[in-house]
């Protein structure tokens, strides 16, 4: 496991470095005292952070792979369009309109 992980962290290393931000940024002490809401959003970003290294980790994916659509929309033939009916002397120009002419 140490060494898959010495190699992921090679490979990838934004995982490395973003964790090691977020590390610091809760451990380390500051000089003044940080406001509960700034520490729930790093506490925030920190579980964000773990749940995307795990997801990476067991699925080789990065969690914007579930982001993508997939809805085979590409291989669906088009609707059928309808030529004909009984409506359609009223919406075409065969309802005795003329067509407008085009100032050119």
């Amino acid at each position: 496991m140490l060494n898959y992980l010495i190699h992921f962290f090679t490979y990838h290393k934004i995982y490395l470095f973003t964790g090691l931000a977020l590390f610091l940024l809760i451990v380390l002490p500051t000089r003044e005292k940080i406001s509960s809401n700034t520490k729930k959003a790093l506490y925030l970003a920190v579980i964000i952070w773990i749940i995307c290294f795990a997801y990476r980790v067991n699925t080789g994916n990065d969690i914007t792979s579930l982001f993508t659509t997939s809805d085979n929309f590409g291989e669906e033939s088009p609707p059928k369009r309808i030529e004909g009916g009984p409506f359609n002397k009223y919406y075409s120009n065969d309802a005795g309109r003329k067509a407008r002419a085009t100032d050119q």
